[in-house]
């Protein structure tokens, strides 16, 4: 049977965001466009991009050799400047790419930045933080929101509990910071299956939209994963948080067509990476690469902001909430936690 962890007493949705806290509903704003609607451009991978270049290595050297540190940045940091440009937001790394691509330049101005906190692990892993790294860093260093990685089973339930637990740590982490957390979760065969066993191809559905439901409460903006067309009134049903598509590698002329059957059922947006990006290192020269990344990457990042736009169920309208009802809702004396001061020494307890 599904995990059934028992959540934090909530909000309706749209209490929940009517009194986002300043800092969170700064964030929103800045990594989705002026609509409410997420086009956001995902490069915190690491794993695979250590994949990628080491099989670009054996290909044009005949050995797999592993890529070095300022390999990996610096093709991070020239997608990142090839296409940031056309997102609300990038998520990024600690590791290659997030202080990198402030410091060089590569994020565009105007553009949203969103920190990954966990460990890169491989699937089923239970999750943990990126060593020496946390919520109240990704928060000083000026990103607009947190991202959280969390494989899922939800038939194992000890496992679930541990995820559960682990989401819920980071969620109270960023209610401190006050910052946006955005969770994403991830399906994964069992050992001695693979992703086209029937057992795992039937589960994957029911775990995405059991996910949904367990994380909802315990985050601000859900990334799920594609469920199959048929599911997909369910997921949305199920999601009490606004909610954008990952990519998960797909190939791009079949994640567009899922992309434009998700947003028509409700989704907000889109975070993907790979899908447009992929085939980057198969190119075996810059100049190739740069060409890539001009003509198709960018063509790519096109066609999906071009849906998003078309399709894609605003945050706001999703909740029915105005500015103007945001406007309203703020207590004239809500940093100094709900009361008028006696003077300027006056103890305080709001939210600043």
């Amino acid at each position: 049977m599904p995990a059934t962890t028992a959540a934090p007493k909530q909000q309706s949705p749209k209490d929940y965001f009517l009194h986002l806290t300043p800092g969170k509903l700064m964030g929103l704003r800045q990594i989705t466009d002026v609509a409410g609607k997420f086009k956001v451009f995902a490069l915190d991978q690491s794993n695979s991009f250590k994949k990628a270049l080491r099989a670009f290595h054996e290909r044009t050297t005949g050995k797999p050799t592993d890529p070095t540190f300022e390999e990996i940045r610096d093709a991070k940091m020239e997608i990142t400047a090839a296409c940031s440009g056309m997102a609300t937001a990038v998520l990024l790394d600690v590791n290659y790419g997030l202080r990198q691509s402030v410091n060089s330049g590569a994020l565009a101005r105007g553009v949203g930045l969103i920190g990954r906190v966990e460990a890169s692990k491989d699937a089923g892993i239970p999750g943990e933080y990126e060593p020496g790294w946390s919520v109240a860093q990704i928060k000083r260093m000026g990103c607009s929101a947190v991202k959280l990685l969390v494989y899922m089973d939800t038939e194992d339930k000890a496992y679930t509990e541990h995820q559960l637990k682990f989401v819920k740590e980071i969620y109270d982490a960023c209610a401190k910071e006050d910052i946006l957390l955005m969770t994403e979760e991830l399906s994964f065969p069992r050992k001695g299956e693979d992703k086209k066993t029937p057992a795992y191809v039937a589960r994957r559905p029911k775990n995405i939209i059991e996910s949904a439901k367990l994380l909802g409460p315990i985050t601000d903006i859900l990334k799920l994963e594609f469920p199959g067309e048929e599911n997909l009134k369910a997921v949305n049903d199920a999601a009490i948080r606004p909610w954008v598509l990952l990519s998960a590698g797909e190939k791009f002329d079949i994640f567009a067509k899922q992309v434009e059957a998700t947003l028509k059922a409700g989704c907000s947006g889109t975070m993907a990476g790979r899908a447009i990006f992929n085939e980057y290192f198969d190119q075996n020269t810059p100049a190739d690469r740069q060409k890539f990344l001009k003509t198709t990457a960018q063509e790519r990042m096109k066609i999906l902001s071009d849906l998003v736009d078309k399709y894609a169920q605003p945050v706001w309208t999703r909740l029915g909430i105005t500015n103007q009802d945001l406007a309203k809702s703020v207590d004239p004396h809500w940093y100094s936690g709900g009361h008028a001061l006696a003077g300027a020494n006056a103890d305080t307890k709001g939210a600043y």
